[in-house]
């Protein structure tokens, strides 16, 4: 069967004309006339009223209806289709589990593992300072060390505590829905603030949630061994959401572990673990909690049995270890400083998780 040419047009505007996965993928998540209503985006009700023969109520009900499946984004010009392929994926495995079309999330998964992961990697290495940054889990901050606001999730969800939504996170959904699935973390965790939370409640997408339950899933998020990440600005406007990612699924870690840049496309944290040798008891659990491949066992000098040894190199001080460490051998340390995060983000903000 010829694909119609409305979905080529939406997958030429991706860069991917070609793609007879991208042409799939859109081929389940609409008919083909919502296929050619998109392609008019933005636009005036009016103007969309006039061209599709439709009232202007219908419009803005189809134009809702095409949000709440994640077919549609807000920009300055007006609702549109999205202009890059992270965004539309974000969305649609983001959106309410009964609308998303069966099959798309294998659909995705194939077309990521056809090359897809190396085009993220592209994007994310393309900018002067790295777009995410990781911050600690709560529970593995150091005693006596007083975080800055903007690396404290505590803070910066208390910060934006007025309006605070949870959704499923798109990359779990997709992997866990896909053939031979290995990730078992938990999908409700991504944390989005402001704008971004009145997107997703408009959509149907979030929950709204308080302070306090964003704080809770934090604390359960990261205890099931999820990386923190936000933007990497230090300025807590620009803060807009947290991200709770692994490396099974994230299409920012999956991609960048694969590529072997994590450095270049994600921020670590401004501290590193430190073991302690003496407690260490050589259990290994530390290991596979490590999705950056960052802590190895080794018979270190004065020792008998291999213990936990961190290579620096790889560390992003995501702080995970500590929480799997049940001897408490290892121990977070400060080893930069503040200006280590910048003040602004340099490039296009589609590269940052939709």
């Amino acid at each position: 069967m010829a694909t119609d040419e409305a979905y080529i047009k939406l997958a030429e505007r991706a860069g991917h004309a070609d793609s007879r996965l991208l042409h799939l993928i859109l081929e389940k998540a609409m008919k083909p006339e919502e296929a050619r209503f998109l392609l008019e985006l933005p636009a005036s009700n009016a103007d969309l009223a006039a061209k599709f023969q439709m009232t202007e109520k219908a419009v803005e009900e189809k134009v809702h209806e095409l949000a709440r499946r994640g077919l549609v984004v807000t920009s300055r010009k007006g609702i549109r289709f999205p202009r890059d392929l992270g965004t539309l994926h974000d969305n649609i495995l983001a959106s309410v589990p009964e609308l998303i079309p069966d099959g798309i999330g294998q659909l995705w998964m194939d077309f990521y593992e056809s090359g897809w992961w190396k085009e993220i990697v592209g994007g994310l290495t393309q900018l002067p300072n790295p777009a995410l940054r990781v911050i600690l889990p709560l529970k593995a901050v150091p005693a006596g060390v007083k975080l800055l606001p903007h690396e404290s999730a505590e803070e910066i969800i208390m910060a934006h505590k007025d309006l605070i939504s949870i959704r499923r996170c798109c990359c779990r959904v997709g992997a866990q829905s896909s053939r031979g699935a290995e990730c078992k973390h938990p999908t409700f965790t991504c944390t989005q603030f402001g704008r971004r939370a009145e997107y997703d409640l408009y959509r149907g997408s979030g929950k709204k949630v308080s302070a306090d339950e964003a704080i809770d899933i934090h604390q359960e998020a990261t205890q099931a061994g999820l990386t923190p990440t936000v933007t990497n600005v230090s300025v807590m406007e620009g803060l807009e959401f947290i991200c709770y990612c692994c490396g099974d699924a994230c299409l920012v870690l999956n991609p960048i572990i694969r590529g072997d840049k994590v450095m270049a496309a994600l921020s670590p944290s401004r501290f590193l673990p430190k073991v302690d040798n003496k407690l260490c008891n050589g259990c290994k659990d530390c290991v596979p909690a490590c999705c950056f491949g960052a802590i190895e066992m080794k018979t270190v000098p004065g020792g008998k049995t291999p213990v936990a040894v961190i290579n620096k190199e790889k560390c992003v001080g995501c702080g995970i270890c500590v929480l799997k460490c049940q001897p408490k051998a290892i121990v977070m340390e400060l080893v930069k400083p503040p200006e280590f995060i910048p003040a602004t983000l340099i490039g296009p903000s589609s590269i940052v998780h939709g």
